[in-house]
């Protein structure tokens, strides 16, 4: 005779990019397993692939993971985890709050700081979907623009680590792959149909204030973030914390 199975929980979440709200169950021991070893290791390619795999495991219903932009991958993959193992999360911020100041071996003053690291808990639930408004349509002129995508799990890089990037064709490559079409008045060409060297040539003969209106547009993604107040429990300091990403959440 086959061991019982467990009924599980079935949860609605409205994420910004689609009108209906999509049902997931919570994650499973074995799911918690894999994200555990992802964690361990410690390479971000790996950890974004486990997250992948254990959003596309509880989803209830047929979703095109890799469609969907990173803010809705973020704001899920925290309800999940939510639903699965808990809905508070303890993250942790120093104290940097200024308590006096002190003379150095050369008698010059030297702030003293607490650097206190404090435990805050966060009820994850509280956390309200990040809101989309920022314009993926940029006009460069009266008549050419480009129309931009959002970042989605398989192709969102850090626009710091990009810009601080020798290689400023890493840069190039995630425009590329987050370009839907240029436009030049009513002639549309679609970044698909487009070859990267043509597309790179068309982004080197932007000014470059253009070329700051492309790099503002990622620079400007929504993102999960929260603001909550807490109080130093060693010098009494009344901290406004903000948290933004996933991982403010998990550290």
């Amino acid at each position: 005779m086959p061991l019982p199975k467990i009924d599980l929980p079935i949860y609605d979440l409205k994420l910004v990019s689609r009108e209906q709200p999509i049902k997931f169950r919570p994650f499973l021991v074995k799911e918690e397993k894999l994200l555990l070893m992802a964690l361990q290791d410690g390479k971000e390619e790996g950890v974004l692939k486990t997250i992948k795999q254990v959003i596309n495991n509880c989803l209830l219903e047929e979703i095109d993971i890799d469609s969907l932009p990173i803010f809705d991958i973020e704001y899920l993959f925290l309800n999940v985890r939510a639903r699965s193992v808990g809905e508070k999360v303890e993250s942790f911020f120093v104290c940097r709050n200024v308590v006096g100041i002190n003379k150095n071996e050369r008698g010059e003053d030297k702030e003293d700081v607490c650097m206190h690291m404090m435990p805050v808990e966060i009820n994850v639930l509280d956390i309200k979907p990040p809101i989309s408004d920022i314009a993926t349509k940029i006009k460069f002129n009266q008549t050419i623009g480009i129309k931009l995508k959002f970042p989605t799990l398989e192709n969102y890089r850090s626009i710091d680590a990009l810009t601080l990037s020798e290689d400023v064709n890493d840069l190039y490559n995630m425009i590329y792959d987050c370009c839907e079409y240029i436009f030049s008045g009513d002639d549309i060409y679609y970044a698909n149909e487009t070859s990267k060297e043509e597309f790179v040539e068309f982004l080197e003969g932007l000014t470059q204030e253009q070329f700051e209106q492309i790099t503002n547009f990622f620079e400007s993604l929504p993102t999960i973030n929260y603001d909550i107040m807490h109080k130093c429990e060693k010098c009494s300091f009344e901290h406004k914390l903000h948290m933004e990403g996933l991982s403010d959440f998990f550290t």
